[in-house]
């Protein structure tokens, strides 16, 4: 027998729940196994390489200085590494990729209730920059704006994925109340930890 919406509304509070937690269950399998986990593994391909290329390039950097034949080689290393940069937005780039995002949602028809993006976080070679989310929508359109998200042309991982409320009916669509962290990240020239390092030598002299 097919459940409607009024039907489901009508249910006693235990049963909504059940229903409440099998969709989730339905979305969150979904969503981990067609978005997050190919973006998960996207991403470590994508720092395992990152890294690899900056070690090699110090590498030959440092034996280019005194052999001429190793200058095409570093060459060549540093377009790869131009190419894998390429899917990491710099500074400049953030602004408008953080609104995006945004538009993204909005696009997707959700209810934007918060879009408060996080300060840095910094790491060895990148920086990691988060966006705090919560919005009201239909599990059509959470799914049609995490799937957006997934086709931009920039690295943008979706984490900590929650359903907060019971589902409410509006205008015969029953709408999720969701939050999730939006993470892209940002090429750091120089670690954080070097710069620190500067920083206090100039203050002692």
């Amino acid at each position: 027998m097919a459940l409607s919406t009024d039907s489901i509304i009508k249910l006693p509070t235990p049963q909504k729940l059940g229903i409440l937690l099998l969709v989730s269950a339905v979305i969150l399998g979904t969503y981990w196994y067609a978005f997050h986990l190919p973006q998960i593994r996207r991403i470590e391909a994508k720092e395992s390489k990152l890294n690899d290329l900056i070690r090699e390039r110090n590498i030959k950097s440092n034996i280019a200085k005194d052999l001429n034949k190793f200058k095409a080689e570093l060459g060549r290393l540093n377009e790869d590494l131009k190419e894998a940069l390429t899917k990491l937005p710099d500074k400049k780039e953030i602004p408008k990729l953080l609104k995006s995002i945004s538009n993204l949602s909005k696009e997707a028809g959700l209810d934007v209730l918060l879009f408060k993006p996080q300060g840095e976080q910094p790491g060895q070679f990148y920086a990691r920059v988060p966006v705090q989310l919560r919005f009201v929508g239909s599990y059509h359109r959470i799914g049609m704006f995490f799937y957006n998200v997934g086709t931009l042309s920039r690295i943008v991982n979706i984490e900590n994925f929650t359903i907060e409320k019971e589902p409410t009916k509006k205008k015969g669509q029953v709408l999720l109340r969701t939050s999730c962290i939006a993470t892209t990240y940002r090429y750091v020239e120089k670690p954080a930890q070097a710069k620190k390092k500067k920083k206090g030598v100039r203050k002692k002299r």
